[in-house]
């Protein structure tokens, strides 16, 4: 089997609705693929994306 992972970047969700949608996903669904999920908690990030830092608490 080829491993070609990809990534997606979700904040402010709870971790059975994204299990909920991933599991939806049509080739998830139809055994296609599989979806892993992984939590991290960043600790730097580009100025674009520093409120995926610290959420709820961001100021520009």
């Amino acid at each position: 089997m080829i491993h070609l992972g990809r990534g997606i970047v979700v904040h402010n969700t709870f971790l059975s609705d994204l299990q909920n949608r991933a599991n939806k996903d049509p080739f998830v669904a139809g055994n296609l693929v599989s979806a892993e999920i992984i939590e991290i908690t960043p600790v730097k990030a580009d100025k674009r994306l520093k409120f995926l830092l610290n959420p709820g608490n961001y100021h520009d």
